[in-house]
């Protein structure tokens, strides 16, 4: 009977320990005063009846742990705007956040994730896969999750490097919409010109440009010389 209950204690005891490192390597890869800035696109809803957000910018105030601090801005299809501080654990989920703007850093396919659903309450969902993506001007792995919420189809794509929300979609019958990133600071936007010039030496740039000097004198000299003779 000791036996039993000392391995029923250890168990537990190696389940907490298990619990507190998962949660201690679980880390954020954005910092305070990093921010982005997500543009909506719908179909099938009438945004002339239905007041609803055109663009939201979050901006993180404070990062302590696996804990941020932001400040959630939308501007509305009536011209309003709403701004509001939310507190978000991208480890547990908890928090008064309304969706899942963070998760840990470097997540990967196959890793559960702890996410806020619209309603305040929580739920795990399961990474199920990676693809890249142009958000924010430049090329960005993604990884991915969807969520049934009653009628509603949501799917979820987090930056893999910061953990940051790249892009959610919202589809409930015909209606349809989408949050993508669309500007921040936590990343450079990919230059517009591809064209990149090699970078020669100034050894070599000085001995091509003697060589063509004295070739075009050895050039002059023959055409010179053959005027003359003529």
């Amino acid at each position: 009977m000791r036996k039993t209950v000392a391995f029923g204690t250890l168990a537990t005891l190696l389940l907490l320990l298990y619990i507190a490192f998962a949660l201690a390597e679980a880390q954020v890869g954005v910092k305070a005063g990093d921010w982005i800035k997500y543009d909506a696109t719908t179909s099938g809803i009438d945004l002339a009846s239905t007041n609803m957000p055109q663009w939201v910018k979050i901006e993180f105030l404070s990062v302590t742990e696996t804990t941020v601090t932001f400040r959630q801005t939308s501007h509305m299809s009536s011209g309003a705007e709403q701004s509001e501080i939310i507190m978000l654990d991208a480890a547990s989920g908890a928090g008064n956040a309304t969706f899942q703007v963070l998760i840990p850093a470097n997540s990967k396919t196959g890793d559960t994730i702890h996410i806020v659903t619209d309603e305040g309450n929580y739920t795990t969902i399961t990474l199920s896969g990676e693809k890249t993506g142009n958000y924010a001007g430049a090329t960005r792995t993604s990884v991915y999750a969807s969520l049934q919420q009653g009628d509603m189809q949501v799917s979820y794509y987090w930056d893999k490097q910061t953990g940051v929300l790249l892009e959610v979609k919202l589809s409930q019958g015909s209606a349809f919409i989408a949050y993508k990133a669309t500007s921040t600071n936590i990343w450079q936007a990919s230059s517009s010109n591809p064209l990149t010039l090699p970078t020669i030496p100034i050894e070599i740039l000085s001995i091509s440009i003697s060589v063509a000097v004295a070739a075009a004198i050895i050039t002059t000299a023959v055409i010179y010389t053959k005027h003359k003779r003529s």
